[in-house]
């Protein structure tokens, strides 16, 4: 044994001993065993996410790349980027999940939850500082789900899309011909050299009295170019030494080349994949799409209906423009649509990032009571219920406040209240452990 020193200030012994001394020294090592749990858990959900967003990256970009045949490397490279942040709202909360049951299952499994009880300390003391862990990334998804993720579902998209042009002589070049239903013409060409078509042949389409199809005309060009105008839905054709024949009654036909140049109209079909989907939106841009639709809904049809009624009370029945009133008709119904589409994505967001906190809240104390099984039985036990309850339920909800059977407030919240409610009845037994 040493030599003990005097007592006094920097006794050893004196600070060993003593109520006050025993709960300073308990404090620091509930202190280093929370620091120590929630590095365990940070440091497993890290890994988990690299690991589950390569994953989903890969198959994202595979099926992408299967199904459009057209992504250079360059593409992926540039895309790869954009697809990260649309996974998040699904990579992290399971990859939390799976890193509370395999740390916190792991230390039961080491007793350590046995000796924080028997220290006299409650099993909440080593779950809170993963709960605040969880809560601080909730937050940072909500955050992200306003105005990043969107944003990046949008770039990812438009690499896609960067260049319809290249995108379209992509196409011609592989097949040599340009089908599409609903577009009012058919293309063939010889080859496709830097954005030119050689020995093009453009043949418009047409029905015959039978309702059959038929080419009402057709166009030679020796070299043709084409340049997509999205704004006015046209398509302009750049020809040379184009010559054109006619093969249906209507004169129009004959005057399909005006000055070199043939003008296509973009079918409403063609312009969907250009077109912005709900997920693009950020919130920002939802609130005033959502406040310009309802003020839409609420002058609109009302000037429409009080024009009519004034003009029925005066006895002017001849003068009412049903046309009129059917299309406000038409059109507020749309824009309910469109509010309840907005809002619904709206709470999602909000919904699915607040549920990575409940998958801490259930995924901790079940790793716990699996202490002497192996992390993968936890695991599964809470991403069961998870995929056969929660997410159905969430789709459900989008369906309901989509189609306005539900206000989308409370149909989003359904999965959550059904996770609160399990976290519920499993807190009890872990508490008891």
């Amino acid at each position: 044994m040493g030599r003990a020193g005097p007592r006094g200030r920097g006794d050893p012994i004196g600070t060993l001993t003593g109520a006050g001394a025993r709960k300073r020294n308990g404090g620091a090592v509930v202190s280093i065993l929370q620091r120590y749990v929630c590095g365990e858990v940070l440091r497993s959900f890290l890994l988990s996410l690299l690991t589950m967003s390569a994953i989903f990256v890969l198959f994202m970009v595979a099926a992408e790349a299967m199904k459009s045949r057209l992504l250079s490397p360059r593409d992926i490279a540039e895309l790869i980027p954009y697809i990260i942040p649309s996974t998040l709202p699904y990579t992290i909360p399971v990859s939390l999940l799976f890193s509370v049951t395999v740390v916190y299952g792991r230390i039961a499994g080491d007793n350590e939850v046995i000796a924080v009880k028997a220290a006299g300390l409650s099993v909440m003391t080593v779950i809170w500082p993963t709960l605040f862990l969880a809560a601080a990334l909730s937050g940072v998804l909500v955050f992200v789900s306003r105005g990043w993720i969107p944003r990046s579902a949008h770039n990812a998209k438009m690499v896609i899309f960067k260049d319809v042009e290249d995108t379209f002589y992509k196409l011609l070049k592989r097949d040599r011909e340009f089908n599409t239903p609903g577009w009012p013409f058919f293309i063939k060409v010889k080859d496709v050299e830097d954005r030119v078509m050689l020995g093009a042949i453009f043949k418009k389409k047409g029905k015959r009295k039978d309702n059959s199809d038929t080419f009402t005309a057709v166009v030679h060009a020796k070299k043709a170019r084409m340049q997509f105008d999205f704004p006015n839905s046209m398509v302009r054709v750049t020809l040379e030494q184009a010559e054109v024949q006619n093969y249906g009654e209507k004169e129009e036909d004959v005057m399909l080349v005006n000055n070199d140049v043939l003008e296509i109209p973009i079918p409403a079909d063609g312009q969907k994949p250009m077109q912005r989907a709900v997920q693009e939106y950020t919130d920002a841009e939802i609130d005033r799409e959502v406040a310009e639709a309802r003020k839409k809904i609420a002058t609109d049809r009302l000037r429409e209906t009080v024009r009519a009624g004034f003009q029925f009370a005066t006895g002017r029945y001849e003068e009412v423009a049903w046309g009129t009133l059917q299309k406000a008709q038409v059109e507020s119904s749309y824009y309910k649509r469109k509010i309840n589409e907005l809002t619904t994505e709206q709470h999602l967001r909000t919904s699915m990032a607040l549920g990575s906190l409940l998958f801490v809240i259930l995924g901790a104390p079940v790793g716990i009571l699996f202490a002497k099984r192996d992390f993968l039985s936890a695991f599964i036990s809470c991403f069961v219920p998870i995929i056969t309850l929660y997410y159905p339920l969430m789709l459900f909800g989008v369906n309901m406040g989509k189609e306005g059977t539900m206000e989308p407030m409370r149909a989003l919240w359904i999965g959550n209240g059904v996770l609160a409610l399990l976290s519920v009845w499993v807190y009890p037994r872990v508490i008891k452990y």
